[in-house]
């Protein structure tokens, strides 16, 4: 499954919101069962890595993949 969703992250842009800031989220990885670190970048195209628990809010309004397209907007958001 992390596989497919690191493979939707090549083409789409995700945006995360950790301290104020937005990234973009390039990357999930599973370390162990207390983790799941995350690779995101600036706008400057430098890498960083968080934890999926750092992220405050996501923002997907550029994905256009119906996939994605939710009918319950409270599904996505706060994290």
């Amino acid at each position: 499954m992390i596989e497919n969703i690191n493979k939707m992250l090549e083409t789409n842009d995700i945006m995360v919101l950790i301290d104020s800031t937005w990234y973009r989220l390039e990357k999930i990885h599973t370390d162990s069962a207390d983790s799941m670190p995350i690779i995101v970048s600036d706008d400057d195209g430098e890498d960083y890595e968080f934890d999926m628990a750092d992220i405050d809010e996501f923002d997907n309004s550029e994905l256009m993949d119906p996939i994605f397209i939710l009918t319950n907007s409270n599904m996505v958001g706060i994290a």
